[in-house]
């Protein structure tokens, strides 16, 4: 007779090892490298310097490193972060509920990846390279006799590219608001499990002699106020600009804030904030790892 195998119990046989400290510092490495990516392909390149890392997506590279990485992100955040709360060491603190929070995280990434922001995010001055939506295109460059062209009208807005809509002015709000939605949802929750879940005591080894949990609670709480900070600030400044200012006030406002790259440098902040604290989970350096750990 055939036994059949206990499903409850984990496959040793895989030609790889598993190991969820390695996811961790997957997604960090990503987070924390995604801007400094973008502000080198900048420098090197004819790109713009964006107001925002959400608008490198209308660049040439810059747009194939900030989909991927918010792909592998949400990748590993929805589908790998999977397992019983209680009985992982590294993770006995977790709740169920926090699983799938930072599955709606990985959902989120998804979203900020794929519902682009609208707007250029650049003032170009004739030398930099730009990819766009081009909309009711017509011609073609590669079966045309020499001489042929390609017009159309440049969008910005990815879903105004959809025929059910017609052009960006009869795009549902809805829709336009799930990347801003998706951001803000993200950096939540990985804000919350800065500050609350990974300070908690997740594994056998901080409880023992030679711990270093206290070295890594200051840090995780240190970069979660930095997340919670630059989310509230961007929130606040889209708030002042949209019901607090008169039209005039805040399109002086949004032009001032777009020049000085704010919402860049905030959005690389919350960024970096993550990615540190996920590479610090992952144990990226020995100093904050358990001496019990390391037996």
């Amino acid at each position: 007779m055939t036994q059949i195998p206990d499903p409850s119990i984990a496959p040793d046989d895989l030609p790889f090892a598993l190991s969820l400290k390695r996811v961790n510092r997957g997604v960090g490495y990503v987070a924390l490298f995604l801007p400094v990516w973008l502000i080198l392909l900048t420098v090197f390149t004819n790109t713009c310097f964006n107001a925002s890392i959400s608008h490198y997506y209308f660049s040439r590279i810059g747009g194939d490193l900030f989909v991927g990485s918010l792909t592998f992100i949400g990748l590993l955040l929805t589908f790998f972060y999977s397992f019983r709360p209680h009985q992982v060491d590294g993770y006995r603190a977790h709740e169920w509920y926090d699983i799938w929070l930072i599955k709606l995280a990985g959902i989120s990434a998804f979203l900020i990846a794929f519902s682009p922001t609208t707007g250029s995010g650049c003032t170009y001055n004739g030398a930099e390279v730009a990819r766009a939506f081009l909309n009711h295109a017509s011609g073609s460059q590669a079966f045309h006799p020499p001489g042929g062209t390609i017009t159309g009208t440049i969008s910005y807005d990815m879903w105004a590219t959809f025929p059910v809509f017609g052009d960006a002015a009869h795009v549902p709000g809805i829709l336009k608001a799930l990347h801003f939605g998706g951001a803000a949802v993200m950096f939540s929750v990985l804000g919350y499990f800065s500050y609350f879940v990974f300070t908690r005591v997740n594994s056998l080894a901080s409880l023992a002699a030679g711990s270093r949990k206290d070295r890594r609670n200051g840090w995780y709480k240190i970069l979660g106020m930095a997340i919670f900070a630059a989310v509230g600030i961007m929130g606040g400044a889209a708030i002042i600009a949209k019901m607090v200012l008169s039209p005039e006030a805040s399109e002086a406002f949004v032009t001032w804030w777009d020049g000085w790259r704010l919402t860049f440098v905030l959005e690389t902040i919350a960024l970096v904030s993550f990615g540190l604290s996920w590479m610090i989970k992952g144990r990226f350096i020995g100093a904050f790892e358990d001496q019990a750990a390391l037996r």
